[in-house]
C-alpha cells in the first residue's frame, strides 16, 4: 500500500547526443573530444542540471543555466559553457517526455563590432 502523502514522481529530462564523439564528454575518455578541460567540466555540470529539470519552462527559469534560443526561427537552443564556448541543443517532446539532444559544442566568434 502506498502512502498518499508521498510526493508525485517528477519526470526528468532525458539527454541524448547527436554523435558518439559528443557522448564521450561524460566518460573517462572525455579528452578524446579535444575540447578544453574547462568546457568539459562545464558541460558535465550543465548536463546534470538539465537532467534534474522536469520541463523546458523550468530550464528557462533557471537563469544560472543560461538557456537561450539560438535564433528566432530555429528550434535550437544554446547554453554557455564559457565566454567562448556554447553547447547547442535541440529540445524535443517524445511520448510526453522531454528529451534534450546535444548537437554540438561550438566555439563562439567574438569579433569586433
Amino acid at each position: 500500500m502506498t502512502n498518499m502523502s508521498e510526493s508525485p514522481i517528477v519526470a526528468q529530462m532525458d539527454i541524448e547526443f547527436a554523435d558518439s564523439r559528443l557522448a564521450l564528454i561524460e566518460t573517462e575518455r572525455a579528452a578524446d573530444t579535444q575540447l578544453p578541460v574547462s568546457v568539459i567540466q562545464s558541460a558535465r555540470h550543465r548536463l546534470g542540471i538539465m537532467r534534474a529539470a522536469p520541463d523546458l519552462r523550468t530550464m528557462q527559469n533557471w537563469k544560472s543555466l543560461g538557456l537561450r534560443a539560438r535564433a528566432e526561427a530555429s528550434s535550437e537552443h544554446l547554453v554557455n559553457l564559457s565566454s567562448q564556448w556554447a553547447m547547442v541543443l535541440k529540445i524535443e517532446e517524445k511520448n510526453s517526455a522531454m528529451t534534450v539532444i546535444v548537437r554540438a559544442m561550438e566555439e563562439q566568434a567574438r569579433g569586433a563590432a
